[in-house]
């Protein structure tokens, strides 16, 4: 089923509405005078005594008319519901207003600090509305980086406009790395950082140990994954940061350690051209990062760009139906009584390089025995163990079939 995007658009005033009770209760932990803040139609939408939230509230209709400062004594006040004496302003954020802050207290008391009280709950607004707006750029592009990348097809139009709304181009060639964190989001729960400020810190982390550019995507696809898309320039420079991959893992796995993220794993995929088929280095590279973590999970950072893993990989590659004609034609090795043990001994020979010493010092038997068995093998298939051909042959099957 296909994921549909959707992306909210937040200006001022909704902002402003949505994180009212938030900023009172943070300014009136330092602030002598209870406050209220008002939206555009003079309705209360934040204050010191939740009771008053929702009300109507007459001053504040007349500070948005007027866009002034004005003063509420509590001659000016009778006959007005829900109204206490005090000092309102309007509030502003990029020049636009957004509201009413009510400050309340006898005026004469409470002038002196109208100004001051005025710019710290701006100031303080300003910071909960970039916050909640981050977070929901964030919530979209993880998104749109769960629509590229677990959709089989998608929608030009749909990349098109959220290449726009990113700045970020769509036919720029990149390649996907993945690095899956666990449970560390969920075991950090407790700690003093708060959930959201953590995934910011592990996404500024991974971005500054690949050195990445502006067009370059990063984003948690789940709570368990965190996706780099980096864009690349040419052949040469997809190979540079494939041989700079792992150095920089590593660095970047540090960083981790200070948040307490120690159970990361990272692999890189291939070259994809456009962001319409991303998808593919994204599968190529957890397919990858899920074969090292079973082939050999201490080493934690996996690419194509490392021989030992390419050769490990390339006995996978070949298709079961092969394998099993291979083995039809190897029965008589496959079903001698000492299997194991020639098997053993002939893949010790060929990681030994084909020198009978070194296999038999490794397997910790005389030099003749393991001729012996070699002799013994060369009867039972008709191979030739002298024969590199036949050896790479016989290595690959045997090490599918014997488990690790």
């Amino acid at each position: 089923m296909e994921m549909t995007l959707e992306r909210r658009d937040v200006n001022g005033i909704e902002g402003f509405v949505h994180g009212a009770q938030k900023v009172v209760k943070a300014v009136s932990k330092i602030l002598p005078f209870p406050i209220s803040l008002s939206d555009t139609n003079g309705c209360i939408i934040g204050s010191t005594d939740p009771s008053r939230i929702g009300k109507q509230h007459e001053p504040s209709r007349e500070v948005l008319t007027k866009n002034a400062l004005l003063s509420f004594d509590e001659e000016k006040i009778k006959g007005m519901p829900n109204v206490h004496p005090g000092i309102a302003a309007p509030l502003k954020l990029n020049q636009q207003t957004v509201g009413v802050l009510g400050i309340i207290g006898p005026p004469e008391e409470v002038k002196p600090y109208a100004m001051l009280i005025k710019q710290y709950v701006e100031m303080t607004w300003h910071e909960t509305f970039h916050r909640q707006l981050e977070e929901l750029e964030s919530k979209t592009l993880e998104t749109f980086m769960q629509y590229i990348l677990l959709n089989e097809t998608t929608s030009q139009v749909k990349l098109e406009e959220y290449c726009r709304m990113f700045g970020i181009s769509l036919n720029a060639e990149r390649f996907c790395i993945v690095i899956h964190i666990g449970d560390s989001l969920i075991s950090n729960i407790q700690q003093t950082i708060p959930i959201d400020q953590l995934k910011m810190r592990l996404l500024e982390c991974t971005k500054k140990a690949y050195q990445c550019g502006d067009d370059t995507i990063c984003s948690f696809l789940n709570t368990e994954k965190i996706i780099l898309l980096k864009k690349i320039d040419s052949e040469m420079t997809y190979w540079e940061a494939l041989e700079a991959f792992t150095f920089q893992s590593e660095k970047l796995l540090e960083m981790f350690d200070v948040y307490h993220v120690t159970d990361a794993s990272i692999a890189a995929g291939s070259l994809a051209q456009t962001l319409s088929n991303v998808n593919e280095s994204y599968q190529e590279a957890e397919a990858l990062r899920q074969f090292g973590q079973r082939w050999n999970p201490a080493r934690k950072i996996y690419t194509y760009h490392n021989w030992d893993m390419v050769k490990e990989l390339l006995r996978f590659q070949l298709p079961a139906s092969f394998h099993e004609k291979v083995q039809f034609r190897l029965k008589h090795l496959f079903n001698d009584e000492r299997f194991p043990e020639l098997a053993k001994s002939f893949i010790a020979y060929c990681e030994n390089n084909m020198t009978i010493s070194h296999a038999a010092n490794d397997l910790f038997i005389h030099r003749n025995t393991l001729i012996y068995r070699l002799q013994k093998i060369n009867t039972l298939t008709s191979l030739n163990t002298g024969s590199f051909d036949d050896c790479v042959v016989l290595y690959l099957i045997l090490k599918n079939a014997i488990p690790e």
